[in-house]
């Protein structure tokens, strides 16, 4: 952030700072600022539409790691590790959630957990969104359940997931309007989008360094705490960016 700022004076105007801070100064600082309200919007915000986006990643671990699990990545290969589920903005790259509500806890879970019943605590856990149209919400097949439709509804969201053939039939209503819902080309369009999250995945565990961090740590509690500095460092430059007109995915030459 800091070798940005220095690149880039117009960073710190956009910022509100006169000057670069020096390394001590963020570092004191930021033991002090209010990192909640990085995840939370301001009540009775208009928005227009938006594109959110709900997946999950594997985090692979170390061997000899006694709280990991085994677990298949999106490619349906096992690996022995965790799993980060996030609930992000496509448009901004905010993160809207990366804890669960109301626990707080950091949504990294071992890997043999199924992504739909953390993704619906995600989406219950979020404030409401409003808006002249309902942002959209896409989510892959594992999110394909009658229960996170309507989770995602009470949040002023419309889902729009992928179908899970496994479940046969949609027998909810919300379930087969989703499924209508993948058959128009409007919809498809936009159905599309949700590689920018896979994208996402890639710049925090390969450029934002997240993959090699977690090949130091052990233990549920310690990865977490990886987690949440990448990911807030992610969605700090992510605004950044997107404040300058710029897309989320030059967090990458940022880092670099």
């Amino acid at each position: 952030m800091l070798r940005e700022l220095r690149r880039d004076p117009s960073l710190c105007r956009a910022l509100g700072l006169p000057s670069v801070p020096s390394r001590a100064t963020v570092s004191e600082r930021s033991k002090h600022l209010p990192w909640q309200a990085l995840w939370q919007r301001q009540g009775g915000e208009k928005t227009k539409r938006r594109v959110l986006a709900l997946d999950a990643t594997a985090l692979p671990a170390q061997a000899t790691d006694p709280e990991a699990c085994w677990g298949r990545d999106s490619k349906g290969q096992w690996v022995y590790g965790y799993k980060l589920h996030l609930l992000l903005d496509l448009d901004t790259g905010e993160i809207l959630a990366h804890k669960i509500a109301p626990t707080g806890l950091t949504s990294v879970t071992p890997a043999n957990r199924h992504d739909g019943p953390v993704g619906w605590a995600l989406v219950r856990g979020i404030a409401s969104w409003e808006g002249e149209k309902p942002s959209l919400l896409l989510g892959d097949s594992a999110y394909d359940a009658e229960g996170l439709f309507q989770a995602a509804e009470e949040k002023g969201l419309l889902l729009l997931s992928g179908h899970n053939r496994r479940r046969g039939k949609p027998r909810g209503r919300r379930r087969g309007e989703n499924l209508r819902r993948l058959q128009r080309g409007a919809y498809r369009r936009l159905y599309r989008r949700r590689w920018e999250v896979e994208t996402v995945f890639g710049l925090l565990k390969g450029s934002l360094g997240l993959a090699a961090c977690l090949r130091r740590v052990r233990g549920l509690k310690a990865v977490s705490r990886q987690v949440t500095a990448v990911v807030t460092a992610f969605s700090f430059v992510a605004q950044v960016l997107a404040r300058e007109g710029l897309p989320p995915t030059w967090v990458a030459r940022v880092a670099a």
